[in-house]
């Protein structure tokens, strides 16, 4: 099959494992080198917004239009879904957020490091636990009262670079500040960079000599060649419900490891996409399946958390947050509330149209019944009853014959579906 190179506008990552059987000789070439999961994720994401998965069926009151809204896969290589769960999720997070300035840090480990947390994913937890001990330490240190003070931080694991190579470290957001025993706020507003920095990297380390004894030769020359510690950015200061950075961190949360603007070229054969090196964009052209492989290989496992709430943002620390709530409480004119995902609006946003509206006579369709799939076939729930119980069908004396005898077919249609 001959492909354009410069069609970047319609390119994909669902389109390339779904063009000239990609997928499929991926699977038969590299399963041994992914997680059943990961092929379970995959399979799902090849069936987003397809009629297998079940959708729901709209119909107008108005004139008896019906429209099929098809399911999603919820996937985490799907950047559809992940765009919906990437929303949610900085949405919850920037209610939840004090209202205090935060930090936003990235702490960075040794590159002789990332082929062992490629390979071991519980190492990649380690990472987490070292960064959250580094953070309490270092608040605490080095704040003014030279106080014990638990700080609100979140910690967002991130295992790949704009390249899709493999480069570890954690994005943090931490309150500059925290609550002392005696339940005041003491502010850290000053942090020496370089205590930091060792101070990480003897965490991290440590931790590591520790769960892989095997890998003393190797934490050994970090220590030695990283004689002033692993690098530690202090990116900007945040202040209270700054969505522009939550939205950025969003991003690793649930999104795959290149979104589909960044895919240039595909000829059939290699794959190019752009990324940004030292703030100047650049292209990559690598064979398809090594690129298939790159993507896939940055999905985590089922159940393996990238987020951590630590500290005040802790779901255990319901009392201290409530208590720091109220001594950062800010004016109510202040107060933002954080709207919940709605699918509706964000696909108005999105297309600029709304997807519920009758391409007919252009008013709101009402939800008439839900088709999902089960082991013996299909099985549809709700119906007509639903609108007759809001008397919505009273519309249909009024039709006109033609639109009456449509309207007629349509609800066989609908009684044949429940019957699969």
């Amino acid at each position: 099959m001959q492909h354009d190179l410069f069609n970047g506008s319609s390119l994909s990552f669902e389109y390339i494992l779904k063009t000239d059987h990609n997928w499929d000789l991926f699977k038969f070439l590299y399963s041994h080198k992914l997680r059943p999961e990961t092929i379970q994720e995959v399979e799902k994401m090849l069936l987003c917004c397809n009629p297998k998965n079940g959708f729901a069926t709209f119909i107008c009151t108005h004139c008896g239009h019906t429209k099929k809204i098809h399911f999603s896969c919820k996937s985490k290589s799907c950047c559809r879904c992940g765009k919906k769960y990437t929303d949610n999720w900085s949405n919850e997070l920037n209610s939840t957020l004090l209202h205090t300035t935060h930090m936003h840090i990235i702490l960075t480990v040794s590159d002789k490091l990332w082929n062992p947390l490629q390979l071991d994913i519980s190492l990649q937890k380690l990472l987490l636990d070292s960064a959250a001990k580094t953070i309490s330490k270092v608040f605490s240190l080095y704040n003014k009262q030279k106080l014990k003070i638990t700080t609100g931080t979140i910690l967002v694991l991130h295992p790949f670079g704009d390249d899709l190579s493999p480069n570890f470290h954690v994005h943090a957001i931490t309150t500059t500040g925290g609550l002392s025993k005696n339940n005041s706020w003491v502010n850290t507003d000053f942090i020496p960079y370089d205590a930091f920095r060792k101070i990480w990297q003897y965490e991290i380390l440590t931790a590591l000599r520790k769960q892989r004894p095997d890998l003393t030769h190797v934490i050994d020359c970090c220590f030695k060649s990283n004689s002033n510690g692993f690098l530690v950015f202090c990116v900007r200061k945040i202040h209270p419900n700054k969505r522009s950075l939550l939205k950025y961190l969003s991003r690793y949360v649930r999104h795959p490891a290149i979104s589909n603007r960044r895919i240039i070229a595909y000829n059939g054969t290699h794959v190019t996409f752009s990324y940004e090196k030292y703030g100047k964009k650049s292209y990559k052209t690598i064979p398809k399946f090594d690129f298939i492989l790159a993507v896939l290989q940055h999905i985590t496992p089922k159940h393996f958390k990238v987020i951590r709430r630590l500290g005040l943002y802790s779901r255990r620390s319901k009392t201290k947050y409530n208590i720091a709530s109220e001594l950062l409480q800010p004016p109510s004119s202040n107060n933002i509330s954080a709207s919940t995902f709605n699918w509706r609006r964000n696909k108005m946003n999105f297309s600029g149209s709304d997807p519920i509206k009758c391409e007919r006579c252009n008013h709101q369709m009402e939800l008439l019944s839900i088709t999902y799939p089960t082991k013996t076939g299909y099985k549809t729930v709700g119906g007509f009853h639903w609108i007759i119980r809001e008397g919505g069908l009273n519309y249909v004396q009024h039709l006109q014959p033609p639109q009456k005898h449509i309207f007629k077919e349509q609800k066989r249609c609908s009684i044949h579906m429940s019957k699969l």
